[in-house]
């Protein structure tokens, strides 16, 4: 029996910002990436390169565009932007320290603990909203692209959901996955099924080696 195509997307968060730096709560506003960051984001850039992508895609915010066009750079591959791949809308708990959320927004906090899928906070989107909405846009790449090696360039809360989804976690359990400023994961699509190749390879931000 002839085996299905399968389709590899490299998944990579932006670069550090200045919220990222002080510990802000950060999901809509347009920042950009700090020395830090963009150092980051081209040592993510030159790893990614090396996979000799089809095409880079990315979140509409500046932090993920700025961090994609290293890429492009790189690769000659203008970053294709989707909707589908911003970061959280944290409503009114944008730009406010994350230290400061149990003392500011303690019900909120009760229930996101309790269940932040559906938690809303104040002026904001859900966990579960931003998850289904990542997914749709990955496999929307996915079959876009399909068998090819592609690089998409996001934030923490996309990337979980779609790590969660691939290894068919609920959403509830993001924090299990951890995925770091600059860091690189993977994941293969073969027909209607995914399998996580690696998550959080941090390894070219410190020897450059390959960790997968």
């Amino acid at each position: 029996m002839e085996s299905q195509l399968s389709t590899i997307l490299t998944l990579i968060r932006h670069g550090e910002t200045k919220a990222n730096k002080e510990g802000l709560v950060l999901g809509t506003s347009d920042v950009p990436l700090t020395d830090l960051g963009k150092t980051q984001a081209e040592a993510a850039a030159r790893r990614a390169a090396m996979f000799r992508p089809k095409a880079v895609y990315c979140s509409p915010y500046f932090r993920a565009v700025e961090s994609a066009n290293y890429l492009q750079i790189l690769t000659g591959l203008s970053p294709i932007r989707i909707a589908g791949l911003r970061e959280m809308n944290s409503g009114d708990m944008e730009g406010i320290k994350a230290s400061q959320m149990e003392e500011l927004y303690p019900e909120y906090m009760a229930q996101w603990r309790s269940d932040a899928t559906t938690t809303r906070p104040p002026g904001g989107e859900t966990l579960g909203e931003v998850h289904n909405r990542a997914w749709k846009a990955f496999l929307k790449i996915a079959e876009e692209c399909d068998n090819e090696h592609v690089i998409v360039v996001a934030h923490l809360f996309p990337i979980q959901g779609i790590i969660c989804r691939t290894l068919g976690l609920n959403s509830n359990q993001y924090n299990r996955i951890r995925v770091d400023l600059g860091s690189l994961s993977s994941v293969q699509v073969k027909g209607k099924s995914g399998i996580v190749l690696g998550v959080n390879d941090t390894s070219h931000l410190n020897s450059g080696h390959n960790s997968f």
